[in-house]
């Protein structure tokens, strides 16, 4: 079975990794062009590993583009993948694949269909996954070929789930690739029935409302890190990434939080531990942070938007 893959971040390098290991007969790729890098969260050029592997490439910078016709056309592809592509891939490209098309999507569908799903995973305290599944006109709704849990651990910023689920990604397509091979796909319909969904996020869903709770916070900063642009806040008129944070004991102990400040407050600087800033429920160490220097942002001074500013 010939299978020709198109794709644009690291989920998309790690399954042709995972097939040309397994050598499985990949006839060739296509993949987002270099110069649109920047535009993309967690970015990978599939040019190495294909040109290392001797398999056909084309960059391209739409999925829509005539060349890509051309390309799948002249290669008799049996098997489509489209794995980590934020583009609509047109029907004329999934049907001239004679055995359709194979999506990606990290969550346990159907639940978590949509949008920026390790985002939400982490935001809404979700199960992650492996799910691989037939393209169909309904996003993230055809029938499952493989599937397997991710384990989501305490305190997993965004890098580390894709990471992770990276590692079962490759596991999955290594365990797949004899029935690939053999053309022997299996497939289970989804529960539709039970489909929950994620909507689209934004680089302005990272700001940080200081009138929350800790955790919730907590949870937007490791949702939003990299790859992804980052929570944040202001200092004025200065604009503060956070990249990295802690919740603070809640009462007793070193660096506990007992005040009652405004949310978004700084209440304390420690040259190891970070800047403390007061939440609705109490603090929030700021481990890691991007837009200010060490004499910017005093104790007393308040990160906004906060209580007052809502």
């Amino acid at each position: 079975m010939n299978v020709a893959l198109i794709g644009s971040v690291s989920s998309s390098a790690v399954a042709l990794r995972a097939l040309v290991e397994s050598e499985v007969a990949v006839c060739g790729v296509l993949g987002l062009d270099e110069s649109l890098s920047d535009g993309v969260s967690d970015y990978a050029s599939l040019r190495p590993i294909a040109e290392g592997a001797g398999i056909p490439f084309l960059p391209f910078q739409r999925v829509s583009e005539p060349g890509i016709a051309e390309f799948i056309g002249a290669r008799q592809v049996d098997l489509l993948w489209v794995i980590g592509l934020s583009q609509l891939v047109p029907d004329r490209l999934i049907a001239m694949a004679t055995h359709g098309a194979v999506g990606f999507h990290p969550t346990m569908l159907p639940r978590g269909r949509g949008r920026a799903p390790v985002a939400w995973t982490i935001i809404l305290g979700e199960r992650a996954g492996v799910t691989l599944f037939i393209l169909t006109d309904r996003p993230d709704a055809g029938d499952i070929i493989a599937q397997r849990e991710v384990p989501v651990l305490p305190g997993d910023y965004s890098a580390d789930l894709i990471a992770r689920t990276n590692d079962v990604l490759f596991d999955v397509v290594t365990e797949l690739a004899p029935k690939i091979k053999s053309g022997d796909i299996p497939r289970t319909p989804q529960q539709h029935e039970l489909a929950t969904y994620y909507g689209k996020r934004t680089p302005a869903d990272g700001l940080i409302w200081w009138n929350r709770k800790t955790e919730l916070i907590h949870r937007l900063i490791r949702a939003a890190g990299k790859p992804y642009p980052g929570a944040f806040t202001f200092l004025g008129s200065r604009k503060v990434t956070v990249w990295r944070g802690q919740p603070a004991e809640m009462a007793g102990g070193s660096g506990s939080v007992r005040s009652s400040f405004e949310p978004g407050t700084i209440l304390q600087r420690d040259a190891e531990s970070g800047i403390l800033v007061q939440t609705l429920d109490g603090g929030l160490w700021l481990t890691e942070v991007e837009g200010i220097s060490g004499g910017d942002a005093r104790e007393g001074d308040r990160f906004a938007p906060c209580l007052a500013a809502c």
